[in-house]
C-alpha cells in the first residue's frame, strides 16, 4: 500500500558545499525501501537553479522540486531555516519532515498510523533533565528567550518531524517561524531547536513523543539503532566523531557522490550494505566516557592526545611513574602479608 504521509526534504545548497550530496544519499536509502513515497525536495529559487548537469541527478529520485521564495537578506543558513520552519504552509497533506544528514534504514510506511498531530523524537533520547547537554540547552533557551522555568518533559529533536495538516499546525508553524526571528535576529542564535522548544511550551505542548526508531541519533544512543528507519548521523559535533567512525563523518564520501553526479562505483557499495556504514574501528563508549569527552577539559585533552603534543607526552610519563609507584607499593604490601604469616 502507497504510503499517505509524504517525505519532506528542506535544502539550500550550492556547488561548494556538500548538503545536497546529504540529501542524495538520504533520499537514495529511503527509495530503497520505500518506493511509492511521494518524496518533495522543498528549496529556494537559489538552490532550484543549480539542480542541473551532475546536480541534477536527484531529481530523478524525487517525486518534485518545489522552489519557493524566500525573504530578501537572508543568508544561506537563514534561508535554510525558513524553509524548515514554514515547511507546512507551502505543502498540502500530512507530513514527515527528514533532515538530510540522515540514511534510512527500513520502509517509514508506519508512520501513516500515527494519530498525534505533530510528533517528534525526544533530543538525545532523554527526557529533558537526563540531557547530557541539559545546562548548555538551559543557558541557550535563557539567552534568547529571558529566564524561566525548565519544567519540561522533552526538548525534542527536531530533525525528523511528522506533522497532519491541521489549521492548529499551520499557526504552531507560524508561530515557530515567528520565534525562530526572534531568536535569529534579535538575539543571535540561529538554531531552530530552541525556538521549536518556546513554540511548544508557549502553545500548550502539543508535541508528542515518536517513536526512536524514526530518529536513530546515534552519536547519543545506540538503542534504536537495530530497528533504525532513520539514522540521524550530524545532529551533534563532537571531536570523536570523525571518519574513523563511520563513512557518514567523511566529506570525502559525498565529493564522490559530487564528482560522478550518481549513486554509483563505492558510493553505491556502501550505501547497499549496511554492514559498511560503521567502520571497524568502532568502539562504544558510556555516557560518563561520553560527557568526559565532549567537555571543554575532556576536548583539550583529547587534542593534545591527537596531536601528540609535548604536554600530553609529559602527562602521560607522570602517569605510567604514578602506575609504577602504585604496582610497587602494591606488590610490597604483598610481601609483608607473607611474612606476617
Amino acid at each position: 500500500m502507497t504510503m499517505k504521509t509524504k517525505i519532506v526534504y528542506c535544502i539550500v545548497s550550492n556547488d561548494k558545499d556538500i548538503y545536497l550530496e546529504q540529501a542524495w544519499v538520504s533520499i537514495y536509502t529511503l527509495r530503497k525501501h520505500n518506493l511509492d513515497a511521494h518524496v518533495i525536495l522543498l528549496v529556494d529559487k537559489g538552490t532550484e537553479s543549480t539542480l542541473t548537469g551532475k546536480r541534477g541527478g536527484i531529481r530523478q529520485l524525487v517525486t518534485e522540486v518545489m522552489a519557493v521564495d524566500t525573504p530578501d537578506g537572508y543568508n544561506a543558513m537563514q534561508r535554510s531555516r525558513y524553509l524548515k520552519t514554514n515547511f507546512r504552509q507551502f505543502i498540502a497533506g500530512d507530513l514527515l519532515f527528514i533532515d538530510a544528514d540522515t540514511v534510512i534504514g527500513g520502509s517509514l510506511a508506519g508512520i501513516d498510523n500515527i494519530d498525534y498531530e505533530i510528533a517528534c523524537v525526544p533530543d538525545e533520547h532523554r527526557s529533558f533533565s537526563q540531557l547530557i547537554t541539559h545546562d548548555y540547552v538551559c543557558h541557550r533557551i535563557c539567552t534568547a528567550f529571558g529566564k524561566m522555568d525548565f519544567d519540561d518533559d522533552y526538548y525534542f529533536n527536531s530533525g525528523v518531524i511528522y506533522v497532519k495538516d491541521t489549521p492548529r499546525m499551520h499557526a504552531f508553524f507560524a508561530d515557530w517561524y515567528e520565534t525562530w526571528k526572534h531568536s535569529a535576529f534579535e538575539k543571535g542564535l540561529s538554531l531552530d531547536q530552541p525556538s521549536l522548544f518556546m513554540t511548544n511550551k508557549k502553545n500548550g505542548y502539543l508535541i508528542k513523543v515518536l517513536a526512536g526508531e524514526y530518529n536513530c541519533q546515534v552519536a547519543y544512543s545506540l538503542k534504536y539503532f537495530y530497528g533504525g528507519l532513520i539514522i540521524h548521523f550530524f545532529n551533534v559535533s563532537l571531536p570523536m566523531l570523525s571518519s574513523e567512525l563511520s563513512v557518514f563523518y567523511d566529506d570525502c564520501f559525498y565529493k564522490k557522490l559530487k564528482e560522478y553526479g550518481s549513486v554509483a562505483h563505492e558510493v553505491k557499495d556502501v550505501l547497499d550494505d549496511k554492514s559498511r556504514w560503521f567502520n571497524l574501528q568502532t568502539n562504544m563508549v558510556d555516557s560518563s566516557h561520553y560527557v568526559f569527552l565532549s567537555s571543554y577539559v575532556g576536548e583539550k585533552i583529547y587534542k593534545s592526545y591527537m596531536e601528540n603534543t609535548i604536554l600530553y607526552k609529559l602527562n602521560e610519563r607522570l602517569c605510567a611513574y604514578q602506575y609504577m609507584i602504585k604496582t610497587y607499593f602494591k606488590k610490597l604490601k604483598g610481601v609483608k602479608g607473607d611474612k606476617g604469616e
